[in-house]
Formats: C-alpha cells, sequence, structure tokens
C-alpha cells in the first residue's frame, strides 16, 4: 500500500493502466481540474513551472494546458506520452512532478477527473 505522502496515489488509474507492465505502450488522457477559486493564483503558479519540465521528457509527446471559457476555475490537462510505465512508473515521481502535484491536489474545489484514451486509427 502507497504511503500516505505520495501524491501519485491518488491518480486515477484505471485498472487495466495499473496492469500494462511492457514498454512503450502509449498514454494520452485529458485531466479536468476544477481549482478553488481563492487558491487560483497558486495553482496557476505551480502549472507554470512543470510544464516545460515535463514537455521537455523525453516521452512526452505532447502536453497542453486550458482553461474553461465559461468557468475560469476548470482547467483541462490534455497529456500525451510515448510510454505509459515510463509515465507512471518514472515521471511521476520525480521530484519537480511531486512538487507540482502537492501543490495543485491542495488547490482543488473537487477531485480531478482524469480520462485516460486510446487513439483511434484512421488507417484503413
Amino acid at each position: 500500500m502507497p504511503e500516505p505522502h505520495d501524491v501519485t496515489a491518488s491518480r486515477a488509474w484505471e485498472p487495466g493502466l495499473r496492469s500494462i507492465s511492457e514498454p512503450g505502450v502509449p498514454l494520452f488522457m485529458n485531466v479536468t481540474l476544477t481549482i478553488n477559486p481563492e487558491r487560483l493564483e497558486q495553482f496557476l503558479a505551480a502549472l507554470r513551472g512543470v510544464l516545460p519540465a515535463a514537455r521537455a521528457e523525453p516521452t512526452c509527446i505532447y502536453v497542453h494546458a486550458g482553461q474553461s471559457v465559461t468557468d475560469s476555475n476548470v482547467f483541462i490537462l490534455s497529456e500525451g506520452w510515448s510510454d505509459l510505465v515510463e509515465y507512471r512508473d518514472v515521471i511521476l515521481h520525480k521530484p519537480y512532478f511531486q512538487a507540482y502535484l502537492q501543490i495543485s491536489e491542495s488547490t482543488y474545489a473537487k477531485p480531478r477527473v482524469t480520462q485516460p484514451l486510446i487513439p483511434v486509427q484512421t488507417d484503413s
């Protein structure tokens, strides 16, 4: 069982994603975050800090962050990683990512919603 201070323990992993152990399986996901209005600036500072480091990771395909036009306290992160195992078992545990998770999770108005995605094949 993960230690209570391990912020990756609360990451909303689908059971199927936890069972993947072979390298090279891509991960695509959207994460919806609702932030407490009084903590918005703290969240934005943490987000601005983590994005460049995450984008510099060799297995990062993309990481985009958007703020809702209709609710300024809602953010959607869209992420693509070329290796789910590397992301889950290595990147999430890096100090810069742990620092971001600790700060951002303290700003949530409600639990994050993580939607893992599989690529749609467009080739016939």
